[in-house]
């Protein structure tokens, strides 16, 4: 193999294992992005509920000895039944309060979820053995694990984004963020699509966790580097846009990959932060905003 020939094939290397990875962020933003859309509350514990996720399938498997897969049946309910209780306990009452204060309770809430987990778990960095057999094509490989995460993260986003459209509440909700004061005037229960719409977003989230475990290493620690790239793709894809979402998370997937191969996988958070502060600076509205 020539040099040129190689250089092409650990491009393309890179390219592939980017775009399984952006999938996966995308399908975990998306959680984040359909809460602060319908409430303008802002997640900052979003990282941790995607490591709850990844916990939930981790002990599953290792209890039940099943597929990872099938974890997702365990996985989505509970992040589902975590958002009603986050909604009752804490959102309801700040809901309509200034952004800042969904912020500090949200804070407050990623560090108790955190030193939850560093106390039942410890920060032993757990992951599950490969499932799934890797596809080798020319030079290139494509490791199962993560074609079958990357297909199902994509098949999720695509029926969140039919639900949307198509079913009654998917337009209650996207009636809600349109404008939540007429939204009661057609007969919508404005704090029904909000606890719906809490309860949908962490199941999204704790599915990607459950995809995370089958793909990467976690401990209780990372989580928030997930909140960092989640808040990256909504940013890029504009706030409150499942579609841009999902491009959104496509496009730090591949950077993030381009980043570990061409330059040093640890500073990848790193140029995270830095793309973050350069879409704030110069396109705030993100790049696949919705025009109003």
């Amino acid at each position: 193999m020539g040099v040129i020939e190689l250089l092409d094939s650990i491009f393309l290397q890179t390219l592939i294992n980017g775009l399984l990875l952006g999938a996966l962020y995308a399908l975990i933003a998306m959680g984040l992005t359909l809460i602060f859309g319908v409430m303008r509350i802002i997640n900052l514990a979003h990282g941790e509920f995607t490591i709850l996720g990844a916990y939930a399938t981790y002990w599953t498997c290792v209890i039940l000895g099943i597929n990872p897969m099938l974890s997702l049946v365990v996985s989505v309910p509970l992040g589902a039944l975590l958002g009603l209780i986050v909604y009752f306990a804490l959102t309801r009452r700040i809901v309509y309060a200034p952004e800042l204060t969904s912020l500090l309770v949200f804070f407050g809430l990623s560090m108790i979820l955190q030193n939850i987990m560093l106390l039942l778990w410890k920060a032993d960095i757990r992951g599950l053995p490969t499932t799934y057999p890797s596809i080798v094509l020319g030079g290139i490989t494509i490791i199962g694990d993560r074609l079958i995460a990357a297909i199902t993260a994509l098949i999720v986003s695509l029926i969140l984004l039919l639900f949307l459209k198509y079913s009654y509440l998917g337009r209650a909700i996207r009636a809600v963020v349109q404008d939540f004061e007429a939204a009661p005037l057609v007969g919508i229960n404005v704090h029904v699509i909000y606890a719906l719409s809490m309860c949908i977003g962490l199941a999204l989230t704790s599915a990607g966790g459950s995809l995370l475990a089958l793909t990467t290493p976690f401990t209780p620690y990372v989580s928030g580097v997930y909140t960092l790239y989640s808040f990256l793709v909504v940013v890029l894809g504009g706030l409150g846009n499942p579609i841009g979402s999902l491009l959104g998370g496509l496009i730090v997937g591949v950077a993030i990959s381009f980043t570990a191969t061409y330059w040093l996988a640890g500073i990848s958070p790193t140029v995270a932060f830095v793309l973050l502060v350069l879409i704030l600076l110069f396109k705030p509205e993100g790049i696949f905003s919705r025009r109003r």
